[in-house]
């Protein structure tokens, strides 16, 4: 046999991993990425604590705004003398109820976010129960219509009463079959 010269090439030797180099360039990745990660973290946590005062400050606003418009429209009625008196009390009261429903959604929001700040994960309760005080919201909104007789077309308003219920149903129904697993983080 003859013996053929081998060729060597540095690239061979390149690939070889540098045990050294490697580790120095993947501490100092590991470093930035958890400096990162870290900023990032604390940047989203100022951003779900901004949202939650901005919460806090609408719900006060909206509720404060449900009392006042619910004293003024009731204390314009007074006293009740006509029918057409009666039916404006049925739709304060239930404007009412319908600020109130908006003031418990936003309240719903901002407990979300206080759990989130708490414990770092997401919770699909609370947005089951928002789903439904909406539905609930406009069940209430188009019975008042129909209860003063202002609805143009009796059918749509039939299908949109329907529809309302089936949300509510299914959405009670996801609640239920959910239980208690309900939380989605990175440790759940």
């Amino acid at each position: 046999m003859t013996d053929l010269p081998r060729e060597t090439s540095d690239t061979a030797s390149d690939q070889a991993p540098r045990p050294d180099k490697d580790r120095a360039t993947s501490s100092a990745n590991d470093r930035f990425a958890y400096g990162s990660g870290t900023m990032l973290d604390r940047a989203e946590t100022l951003i779900y604590v901004l949202v939650g005062i901005l919460f806090l400050l609408g719900t006060l606003f909206a509720l404060g705004y449900s009392c006042w418009d619910a004293v003024t429209k009731f204390s314009g009625l007074l006293p009740l003398n006509t029918m057409d008196q009666s039916s404006a009390v049925v739709n304060a009261i239930i404007k009412l109820i319908e600020n109130l429903l908006l003031v418990l959604i936003m309240t719903e929001v901002l407990g979300t976010v206080i759990h989130y700040l708490k414990a770092h994960v997401t919770s699909l309760r609370p947005f089951l129960f928002i789903g439904i005080i909406s539905a609930t919201r406009g069940i209430l909104s188009i019975s008042a219509q129909l209860s003063v007789g202002k609805v143009d077309n009796f059918l749509q308003a039939m299908l949109e009463l329907g529809v309302y219920a089936l949300i509510v149903l299914f959405l009670g129904i996801t609640l239920r079959l959910l239980g208690n697993n309900y939380e989605i983080g990175p440790d759940v």
